[in-house]
């Protein structure tokens, strides 16, 4: 028992090390529609919904706090649909449904909180 508590207390040791002071402050980019773009006509897709037309992947896309996942072409999503702030990059995640994200360190206030903190 007592070596479970030293386990315990050497991994929460490690992971504050791991994240780093200056690391916990970092901001994620926030993810943001193009202008003139929509989600509206595109078809929502997910497990237990139909599989998305060929040519087009089922994407999970979190914008003002709410998470869709719509069926868009891959190729042409970070280009032309969603754009990143703060210096950001958009990634796509693989997984089903996939997941785009903003990919390094944001800067200026069009940022969203910590990093280290999200769940």
């Amino acid at each position: 028992m007592r070596w479970m508590r030293m386990l315990g207390c050497c991994l929460t040791v490690m992971t504050l090390a791991a994240c780093g002071s200056d690391d916990a402050a970092g901001k994620q980019g926030r993810l943001t529609l193009r202008d003139g773009q929509s989600l509206d006509l595109a078809q929502e897709c997910g497990v237990d919904l139909p599989q998305c037309p060929q040519g087009l992947g089922c994407i999970a896309i979190k914008l003002e706090g709410k998470t869709q996942a719509r069926c868009v072409n891959e190729a042409t999503l970070c280009t032309e649909l969603v754009s990143c702030s703060g210096g950001t990059e958009c990634a796509i995640l693989t997984s089903y449904p996939g997941q785009v994200v903003c990919s390094g360190k944001c800067t200026g206030s069009d940022c969203d909180g910590t990093v280290s903190s999200e769940p």
